[in-house]
């Protein structure tokens, strides 16, 4: 069996005066910068000692809000996979369909796998409503956005010979070349029903 911890890496203090949302609309005056250093580094810390114990490791991101204070889950992954040595690490997750660069995120992933040497685990989701505001994105096509991105990662992580070029409906590059070792990461997709039924469609027609 395995076993993950998980944090949001709250900002708690700011309960207190929260009234009609925990999400997006919420005044960030209420952060107070030492605070959050302080508990950034109380989480980092949490994690290391997962490291010691054996119990893999598993961040996420959310935007404008006190109940995560963790915005880009790549941040402490860079930071994990260089203070951890023995246990796996979960970024569960990255909601790409509301990412403009899906080339940045296959070389922020890239490098993490290469300096973890194989431990990392990626998470795609689709992201949830709230997340659409802060992201300035359609919702009416964010599913469109999200295979599509998911399916460039992919490409662009496990392409070896040279530049390829891509002309989707959403995402256009010339040239992606995206260097990297041969490492171990696996994926994981989050999401609804709906999206786990699209996973099995996409796996029998060899997408």
């Amino acid at each position: 069996m395995k076993v993950w911890h998980f944090s949001e890496m709250a900002y708690h203090p700011a309960w207190p005066e929260l009234r009609d949302s925990y999400r997006v609309v919420i005044p960030n005056r209420l952060y107070d910068p030492k605070i959050g250093a302080d508990l950034y580094h109380r989480y980092l810390d949490e994690w290391a000692l997962c490291d010691e114990l054996g119990i893999n490791i598993m961040t996420n991101e959310h935007h404008a809000t006190a109940t995560c204070a963790d915005s880009v889950c790549t941040i402490p992954m860079a930071i994990l996979v260089r203070e951890t040595k023995k246990v796996r690490l979960l970024a569960l997750g990255m909601p790409i369909g509301n990412r403009n660069d899906p080339i940045r995120v296959a070389e922020e992933y890239s490098m993490l796998d290469v300096i973890s040497r194989g431990r990392i685990e990626m998470g795609f989701v689709k992201g949830v409503p709230f997340e659409i505001s802060p992201a300035n994105t359609n919702p009416a096509d964010l599913m469109e956005r999200f295979w599509e991105a998911h399916d460039l990662i992919l490409k662009a992580m496990t392409t070896h010979d040279g530049p390829f070029n891509w002309e989707g409906t959403h995402f256009h590059y010339r040239s992606v070349n995206v260097w990297r070792g041969r490492g171990k990461s696996r994926i994981r997709r989050s999401g609804c029903r709906s999206a786990a039924r699209a996973v099995r469609r996409r796996r029998r027609s060899g997408a």
